[in-house]
């Protein structure tokens, strides 16, 4: 009951916050005010679809620590599978928003902590003996989730976390996998994939439509080709190159979808 009496004061000194900050348009132009507290709603209004899949994660990592505990090989193997799924589904906001618990939980490919550490030893060395590091692991996904519950998300923040994760695909991860010892890197592609598609169907669709539905179909079109080309069966049949031109027709895309909405183009640096 606390806890949600917090979050309602937390929401409404957000909403005037936003209110306050467009009052000076919105005496000129009432319809691009309504159009902009719009985006801002929906921006903040993505939070809880990017918690509940970092909840996830966290949830199956304190699984594996379980696992590994126990010596249990296996177990510890699917509990880190599973934990990917959630951390990928959320990758539209990390690097953008904390770059730095990002390197913490999910460096690659050298990776000396984090994820891939962590398979590196299950998958890799098939040594269970990876406790230390998932206990990191699971202070630092702990961390990530106190820091995002506090974090408005904003337009152009998913805009340019979005804008980094299409480019990642394309230039990055096409060319060899993020998590190779685990064989787990074509499945998170897809959850990218899903993530990004949620970002702009959630966010940025509504109002693409409305001002260019042309250009709404474009981007669709190349997010249903991205679908289609990792939808392969294995790594070795994706078409990387395919991957690599449809990743900049999307970024391309983004960034104009991002104009339309009055929002600068879309970095893609660290």
């Amino acid at each position: 009951m606390a806890n949600r009496l917090t979050f309602t004061r937390a929401g409404i000194g957000c909403v005037i916050a936003v209110t306050l900050s467009l009052a000076c348009t919105a005496a000129a132009d009432p319809v691009r005010a309504i159009n902009s507290l719009s985006l801002e709603a929906a921006a903040a209004g993505f939070k809880p679809y990017v918690l509940e899949r970092i909840g996830r994660s966290l949830d199956s990592v304190k699984k594996m620590r379980e696992r590994i505990a126990a010596g249990d090989l296996a177990g510890a193997q699917q509990a880190w599978l599973a934990a990917r799924g959630g951390w990928e589904g959320s990758e539209v906001i990390t690097n953008e928003y904390f770059p730095d618990l990002d390197r913490k939980i999910d460096a690659w490919p050298d990776a000396e902590k984090g994820f891939h550490a962590i398979e590196a030893k299950l998958f890799g060395a098939h040594d269970v003996h990876a406790l230390p590091a998932t206990e990191e692991l699971i202070a630092n996904l702990t961390e990530f989730e106190r820091q995002l519950r506090t974090t408005t998300l904003t337009p152009q923040g998913l805009l340019n976390g979005t804008a980094k994760l299409i480019y990642e695909i394309g230039e990055n991860k096409a060319e060899g996998g993020e998590s190779p010892f685990s064989g787990n890197s074509l499945a998170e592609i897809r959850d990218n994939v899903a993530s990004i598609a949620a970002a702009y169907e959630r966010v940025f669709a509504p109002a693409t439509k409305r001002r260019n539905a042309e250009l709404a179909k474009i981007f669709s079109t190349d997010l249903s080709l991205m679908h289609t080309l990792v939808a392969v069966p294995t790594l070795q049949t994706l078409d990387q190159v395919r991957l690599r031109d449809v990743s900049e027709s999307l970024v391309n895309d983004l960034a104009m979808v991002g104009r339309e909405s009055g929002l600068e183009k879309p970095g893609l640096g660290n």
